[in-house]
């Protein structure tokens, strides 16, 4: 079978295993893949100090603007918000498109070197210049500042984070888009066990009488518990992949540089380096996080929406024992009550603590959320496989069997 190394190597880095290939060749390309995520940071600087100037008042000011003009205003913010998270994302990912559609090496250097003058330079001059930042902030700071970011980014990209945060922020957006089966499949049949929660007078006092700083510990606290619970469960889980293989020209190597079209046996499961396992680990970690981020969200959304129809501001005040100011998220006004905001938040957050447990304990969630992940993480084992017996100068591992390999 013959296999193109780089195109085996950025199918590996696509998928968020960049620890598969030889450390040799993971600088490979550097600067190029990392003019995307410097892209991502020169949006998200950008329209993220925008977004501080507009919730950068005082107190006055914000009521007068809320008073005058509140919808309109709250909704500027949450669609200037929705784009600091976006449209970074989508800009990265053109210019990663834009980089491999141009064949020209000079153009291709042009288009980097222009992106890092841009992130150095133009930036930190242009939002002086528009007011976006004080000139009371030393502009050789904010340059030098940059400079340490664009050799943080090299570096990231050098080992492989770079590739892990892409493939990461792309399962993000293929979650996005599988929302509706979050809604159909998780979000019923949680709902019947949080529901009388939210109805529940003794939740919104304890909830709406926290400081946001413990609100945000809580709510911290039960993010660590989740992710202990993750890292335990995909312990045990590594330890079933070892024992899974394809046959030669499975459908599940189809369509990738490791079709094999001969009936050649595949190679023996090499054993996986410790770097190997943890990006491996990773993946599935963050693929999983996403899946629980995404489902609080909707939660969150839901329980919002479903309180403004249901609880009159009466009732919210009977509820949280007083009067409940405006609520905010991230700095961002809502308009709705504090309390209502604040129980929603710890109602998603357990929401999806719930969630990541059923995944683990429940057999439908289990087979529409998780098992999934599986199956990718084991087709890209199988192509590691290929990968490494076809370059024997990739790493000398030895050959073991199955039952004394060690994968925790």
């Amino acid at each position: 079978m013959d296999l193109d190394r780089g195109a085996a190597d950025a199918w590996f880095r696509r998928r968020g295993l960049p620890m598969v290939i030889h450390r040799r060749r993971r600088g490979a390309g550097m600067l190029r893949r990392a003019t995307p995520g410097l892209v991502f940071l020169c949006l998200l600087d950008l329209l993220l100090s925008g977004l501080l100037k507009l919730l950068d008042v005082s107190e006055d000011v914000l009521e007068a603007r809320m008073r005058g003009s509140g919808l309109a205003y709250v909704l500027g913010v949450l669609a200037l918000t929705f784009a600091v998270i976006i449209v970074p994302m989508v800009a990265g990912r053109l210019m990663a498109k834009l980089l491999r559609m141009l064949h020209r090496t000079r153009v291709r250097l042009a288009v980097m070197v222009a992106t890092i003058g841009f992130w150095v330079l133009v930036l930190p001059l242009g939002e002086r210049l528009t007011g976006l930042v004080p000139w009371d902030d030393p502009l050789w700071l904010a340059v030098l500042t940059n400079l340490a970011a664009l050799a943080g980014l090299m570096l990231l990209v050098r080992i492989g984070v770079g590739s892990i945060l892409t493939w990461a922020a792309r399962s993000a957006v293929a979650q996005v888009r599988a929302i509706g089966t979050l809604a159909s499949r998780a979000l019923p049949l949680l709902l019947l066990v949080v529901m009388f929660s939210f109805f529940t007078a003794e939740l919104w006092q304890a909830v709406e009488r926290l400081s946001p700083g413990r609100l945000w510990l809580v709510v911290g606290f039960l993010t660590v518990i989740g992710a202990v619970f993750l890292a335990s469960m995909l312990s045990d889980e590594m330890k079933e992949l070892k024992s899974w293989t394809v046959e030669p020209g499975a459908a599940a190597l189809r369509g990738t540089p490791f079709d094999d079209d001969d009936d050649e046996p595949l190679p023996v499961r090499r054993t996986l380096s410790r770097t190997e396992r943890l990006n491996i680990t990773l993946v599935l970690f963050f693929a999983q996080a996403v899946q629980i981020v995404a489902f609080g969200a909707l939660v969150f959304v839901f329980f919002i929406v479903f309180g403004v129809l249901i609880l009159r501001p009466e009732v919210v005040t009977v509820f949280a024992g007083r009067e409940s100011a405006p609520g905010t998220l991230l700095g961002v006004p809502l308009p709705v009550s504090s309390a209502l905001v604040n129980v929603s938040l710890f109602l998603a957050v357990f929401s999806g603590l719930y969630f990541a447990a059923s995944t683990a304990t429940d057999a439908r969630y289990r087979r529409s959320f998780f098992e999934p992940l599986l199956e990718d993480v084991k087709i890209s084992l199988a192509a590691r496989d290929i990968y490494l017996a076809h370059w024997a100068d990739v790493r000398r591992a030895e050959v073991v069997t199955l039952e004394g390999e060690d994968i925790p």
